[in-house]
């Protein structure tokens, strides 16, 4: 019996160590990865504002995003639904992706296309585990988990947020079931390629508020108010993505013209706009936002057009940091009405749309203490569970399964009744 008790403790000593080395050497390849993607991203957005004229290459860019995939046999691009299908055993994450995911997303934003970078972190980071877990010998179950591992560790590399992208990889495949076996995988690939990061003086995500405040019957009342308002949001953003995605794909067939199109249509609003602030990442605007509470009302509609119009048209990035921009603007406009302070309603709302969209609570509430400390921690928590039910089952991951269902204990398996 002692022996038996032995061997089992070894086993389990093998088995973390296994993955304990395999995670952080995933997390360094991904933090390597995702450090020169942030880089050349950051890098992308700040040519593009000193060469504004850039913006009128964006049909041509199209051209090239499209042709790059075919030159690598990509001859349709499903996203991260290619990663989630590969998490649950389905499909093998073609190296390649690496390659034209990056180049695709740089063009996108170097010539003006209004994007985030997290949807193509999942692709990149999928294709980082794949390689290496075949060149570890991984079996099929195991390879599964690994790709989690570099998810994570490409999200963590992006945010400095090692915490949500651990818990993003885990819960955003099946909503409603969190892999906990991936876990301390996870939690390692994402440390490691935030320490990568560090090495390379990337700063992560993070604000420091001035004014929060406490926890009371009063602010959880405009927190849950401005929170529903969010999850409307949240649904608007999803909607019009899917909407004008299946319009674009439906009325125009040809991803070449369609991808011209779309930069066409991108070229027009911004010039009736007049300024560039809604394409690329509109980093700017968070932070306008969340450090100043300064916002117009109409910063949210526009952000969400012109990325709808850039993602769905052909054109490369995502829709997370895009969501995180579109809350921040909307609860700094909003919040003010509610008798909130502007920069704080910002952040609260950024967290509530950024889980509408994304579906990950778990994940949406350890973000906001990353990036915005524990202080009344609790009303991101009411926010990010409000807007959760309320913004229904709209994703901007086509590929997310509803595994149970958001209003009562139930099995869903993955699709919608009619009667919901």
């Amino acid at each position: 019996m002692k022996k038996i008790r032995i061997q089992v403790v070894l086993h389990y000593v093998r088995i973390c160590l296994r993955w304990a080395l395999f995670s952080t050497v995933c997390g360094i390849a991904c933090g390597c990865v995702g450090g020169a993607f942030s880089l050349f991203i950051q890098w992308s957005n700040e040519i593009r504002g000193q060469q504004p004229w850039l913006l009128f290459l964006l049909p041509i860019a199209g051209l090239l995003i499209v042709r790059l995939y075919r030159m690598f046999g990509i001859t349709e691009d499903r996203g991260a639904d290619l990663i989630f299908d590969s998490v649950r055993g389905t499909e093998d994450v073609p190296f390649q992706i690496i390659i034209v995911s990056f180049l695709s997303t740089i063009f996108t934003h170097l010539f003006g296309g209004s994007a985030g970078r997290v949807g193509v972190a999942m692709q990149m980071g999928g294709g980082i585990s794949s390689l290496l877990g075949k060149r570890f010998g991984l079996s099929e179950k195991d390879k599964s988990l690994f790709v989690m591992c570099g998810m994570a560790g490409l999200i963590s590399a992006l945010f400095g947020a090692p915490l949500m992208a651990t818990f993003l990889a885990m819960e955003v495949v099946n909503l409603g079931v969190i892999y906990y076996a991936a876990l301390l995988p996870c939690l390692l690939s994402a440390l490691s390629a935030f320490f990568v990061t560090e090495l390379l003086n990337l700063a992560p995500l993070h604000y420091v508020l001035t004014s929060v405040p406490t926890v009371n019957a009063d602010s959880v009342f405009r927190v849950g108010v401005l929170s529903v308002a969010c999850a409307v949001v949240s649904m608007l953003f999803c909607g019009f993505m899917m909407y004008w995605g299946f319009f674009a794909k439906k009325k125009i067939k040809n991803p070449y013209i369609r991808v011209v199109v779309g930069g066409l249509a991108v070229i027009l609003i911004t010039l009736l706009i007049g300024n560039q602030s809604y394409n690329g990442s509109s980093a700017a605007l968070l932070n306008q936002a969340i450090e100043y509470g300064s916002a117009h009302p109409w910063d949210f509609l526009l952000k969400i057009v012109l990325t709808g119009l850039t993602l769905q048209s052909g054109y490369k990035g995502g829709g997370v940091f895009p969501a995180l921009v579109i809350g921040a603007s909307f609860g700094s406009w909003f919040g003010p009405l509610l008798g909130m302070d502007p920069s704080f309603a910002a952040a609260v709302a950024m967290i509530a749309v950024f889980c509408g969209a994304v579906n990950c609570p778990i994940a949406s509430i350890v973000f906001a203490a990353e990036v915005f400390g524990s202080q009344s921690l609790v009303l991101f928590a009411i926010a990010a569970a409000i807007s959760f039910v309320f913004s229904g089952y709209l994703t901007i991951f086509p590929g997310q399964h509803f595994i149970y269902s958001k209003l009562r204990m139930e099995y869903k398996n993955s699709g919608l009744r009619e009667d919901e």
